[in-house]
């Protein structure tokens, strides 16, 4: 195999460029800033992130099978005012968790039911819900911060410690494993690519596209409530407003991690590398002194390179593969052109 064919094959494969690009930022803050791999500073901002991390999974599970979900970030916020508040009025620990993870179940099945059912826009529809959600979450906290529930056990869902790592991080990576596993592994996993690749042939080969579709709907907002009860226990506290913007950094997590927007490709541990990614610019800037108001126009950068880049190294690994095309020796054409 030749040089050129190996590096067609290698950038070929789903999740080396966001590999790439994330050991290459790693490396650049590391030696600009002696202090970025402070194991403590790390730890905290993963901790920080882990909502993001798991709406993300729901979301590219979405993205994948052909549609997208603007709500994930508000209905993860109205999630995080509804368990905790009932954590706070004496539910016991598995029901406050259930009424956070209701509240997104809730709103995956309203959108799914919408977009599928009455076969609405899914754009227009989850924004719709993105502003119903963050409207409920004004309503609930009646414009004020609410602070915060006595439950040991609840607040324990985000913050016990093992071997250093907080259960709020095991959760995330618990969540992304094992719809990675679904994605790669199930059948329920292969009919969401082939929804994503395209509906019509989907639908001759037999698969319920509606069904499926609805699904990924219903995923998304589960996963979202549950970022939601891990925020709540984290931070022990809701305020209106909370969460606002986290449906923008998943998805420019998942589009940097090569999820194709058109649907059809990517992968859920690829999204959770463009999450890694965006945590690490994040980190790095801090401690460059760059204003954390900056940071969302370089999240929008990041979208739109994500789109970008992703195109052109799969047009370089294609060129790459192409066979070269064949030099034609023109003195051995000479004899035969003699000859005419």
């Amino acid at each position: 195999m030749s040089s050129r064919a190996r590096v067609a094959r290698v950038l070929g494969i789903d999740g080396v460029p966001i590999l790439i690009a994330f050991v290459a930022v790693a490396v650049y803050f590391s030696l600009a800033v002696p202090s970025f791999f402070d194991a403590d500073a790390l730890r905290f901002y993963l901790n920080e992130e882990v909502p993001v991390f798991i709406i993300t999974a729901g979301l590219a599970f979405v993205i994948i099978a052909g549609g997208i979900d603007l709500s994930v970030g508000a209905v993860l916020g109205l999630s995080a005012g509804t368990s905790l508040l009932a954590s706070m009025n004496g539910f016991s620990t598995p029901l406050a968790t259930l009424v956070g993870l209701g509240t997104g179940f809730a709103f995956g099945v309203i959108n799914g039911f919408i977009i599928v059912k009455l076969r609405l826009n899914d754009f227009i529809v989850t924004l719709g819900s993105l502003n119903v959600a963050a409207g409920l979450l004004v309503v609930l906290t009646d414009h004020v911060q609410i602070v915060g529930t006595q439950d040991g056990s609840y607040l324990a869902i985000a913050n016990t410690s093992v071997l250093g790592v907080t259960s709020a991080m095991l959760i995330a990576v618990a969540t992304v494993a094992v719809l990675q596993l679904v994605l790669v592994k199930t059948i329920l996993g292969r009919k969401v690519m082939a929804t994503g690749l395209g509906q019509t042939p989907a639908l001759i080969a037999g698969i319920d596209v509606g069904r499926v579709k609805y699904f990924a709907y219903i995923l998304s907002g589960t996963l979202a409530g549950l970022g939601g009860v891990v925020l709540a226990s984290r931070l022990n506290s809701v305020q209106p407003g909370l969460a606002g913007g986290y449906e923008l950094a998943a998805i420019a997590a998942a589009v940097l991690g090569g999820v194709s927007l058109a649907g059809g490709r990517g992968g859920i541990w690829q999204a959770a590398l463009g999450v890694l990614l965006l945590v690490t610019l994040k980190q790095g800037f801090r401690l460059m002194g760059v204003d954390p108001l900056v940071f969302s126009i370089i999240t929008g950068l990041c979208i739109l390179a994500g789109v970008i880049l992703d195109r052109g190294v799969r047009r370089l690994a294609l060129s790459l593969a192409a066979p070269a095309p064949a030099v034609t020796d023109n003195r051995e054409l000479a004899p035969a052109m003699e000859a005419k």
